[in-house]
């Protein structure tokens, strides 16, 4: 087993040297590998989305906004689902916020395009109107960056859309992260996604009681 992990490792630091070389990396040998993954579940658990790196474009002040589409843009995809705890239980009043590329593979840094969060309903439920973003170089999958938050430490991870070119060949792709879809008439996608996400517990809240109970669990 250990030594199943070290070479996993040399796996991500080879794919990552790779990269910074402007060379590719084989489709999946990131994934999962350069962020810490959340513990396996518990029996009878859900298991928890995979973590992966927020990337260089995350900006801090997205707007509150489900529709996500700018003017002269068509709606091409319909993303939605549930954000779940680690029992199956849904999380109201947590923060989904996406954010992605435009159509051809530019990042808005300066204002917000293709940016905004929700607060799921009573039923965990959420929902954004957006497009298919661009690829672009390095990278060969068309991606959503997403960060969710219910009660939790923010989970960060990356969707991909089913049936988009090069999601097999991008290095940071898993079928976990996979965005199942369907096409109505117009030709819109309509993508389900359901992020499972540990909750923290009252035990693990940071109190004077917790702190202390801690200390005597860590010094005997």
């Amino acid at each position: 087993m250990i030594d199943d992990k070290i070479n996993d490792l040399v796996k991500a630091r080879d794919a990552v040297f790779a990269l910074m070389l402007n060379e590719h990396a084989p489709g999946g040998s990131l994934a999962g590998k350069v962020v810490p993954q959340p513990a396996p579940p518990q029996p009878g658990e859900l298991k928890p989305t995979p973590q992966e790196i927020d990337g260089p474009y995350f900006r801090l002040g997205a707007p509150h906004r489900s529709n996500l589409l700018e003017p002269g843009d068509k709606p091409e995809l319909v993303l939605s689902g549930r954000v779940l705890n680690q029992h199956g239980k849904p999380i109201p009043n947590a923060i989904v916020n996406i954010w992605s590329s435009d159509a051809v593979g530019n990042y808005d840094m300066v204002g917000h395009k293709y940016t905004g969060y929700v607060v799921t309903d009573a039923d965990g439920r959420y929902e954004f109107t957006t497009i298919v973003p661009g690829c672009y170089y390095p990278r060969d999958a068309k991606h959503i960056h997403a960060k969710v938050q219910g009660v939790s430490s923010p989970v960060t991870t990356q969707l991909y859309i089913e049936a988009e070119a090069g999601n097999e060949d991008d290095p940071f792709f898993t079928p976990e992260c996979l965005v199942r879809c369907t096409v109505d008439a117009n030709g819109t996608k309509h993508g389900t996604f359901d992020f499972v996400i540990r909750q923290v517990t009252e035990r693990e809240n940071v109190t004077p009681e917790s702190l202390a109970e801690l200390l005597s669990t860590v010094c005997g």
